[in-house]
């Protein structure tokens, strides 16, 4: 048996999964896809009781609690199923997430799909000033376009990973929403978590390519309510 830590997304689900559903107009419960166990009880738990503390995201975990939960998520036959978060914190589980993203040997995003993601809002922001990468669009963007754009681009994702970053991107904007209280607005969580979810290797240290990229990320936060419709 595998773990799930630094192993392809496509064969950690296989054993590591939980389904995650969606309610249809109706009101009825049906079974949209599958999330590696991890990122589901990070996400519950940080939802529960997470949004309010400030930094959340970015300050540290105990490394022996992290060390613990690493062995927990990554350890055949439970994975992680039926994990109680007694006596581990918040920024335990908020470390262990983003370690297990940014250990996945692909982004969320695949290497093959990364400059069709980019092309939506490659050229359509002005030179960032000094260290804001929010974006400030050019006058004539038309964020419309650009969504529907993305919400077409999402469909050409493989299954696991359009189910594994439309989770992301609502768990993002949840804690977006109240920036006010934990300090984690679109584009601090964007810089922390787009190397995970949109990168590539040959930009890595390539700051204007890196920013797009945020922009990107950040876009995303902000119009996921869109990205979920019609999937």
């Amino acid at each position: 048996q595998n773990g799930i830590f630094g192993v392809p997304l496509r064969q950690g689900i296989t054993y590591a999964n939980v389904a995650i559903s969606l309610i249809d107009e109706e009101g009825r419960s049906y079974v949209y896809g599958y999330i590696p166990i991890v990122v589901a009880k990070c996400g519950v738990f940080l939802k529960e009781k997470g949004t309010d503390i400030k930094g959340i995201f970015s300050q540290s975990g105990s490394e022996r609690r992290i060390k613990e939960l690493r062995t927990i998520f990554d350890s055949p036959d439970r994975y992680g199923k039926g994990m109680d978060w007694d006596g581990y914190t918040v920024h335990d589980a908020a470390n262990i997430l983003r370690r297990y993203l940014n250990e996945l040997p692909e982004p969320v995003v695949p290497l093959d799909l990364y400059e069709k993601f980019r092309e939506p809002l490659r050229g359509a922001t002005r030179q960032a000033v000094g260290d804001s990468i929010l974006p400030q669009f050019m006058d004539g963007f038309n964020a419309t376009a650009a969504i529907e754009q993305y919400q077409r681009s999402m469909t050409e994702l493989p299954p696991l990973n359009r189910q594994l970053l439309l989770y992301l991107l609502d768990l993002l904007a949840v804690f977006a929403a109240k920036s006010d209280e934990n300090q984690m607005d679109s584009q601090i969580l964007a810089s922390l978590f787009q190397p995970a979810i949109l990168s590539h290797p040959a930009h890595a240290l390539v700051g204007q390519d890196i920013r797009l990229s945020q922009c990107v990320v950040i876009f995303w936060i902000e119009n996921q309510d869109y990205f979920l419709i019609g999937m």
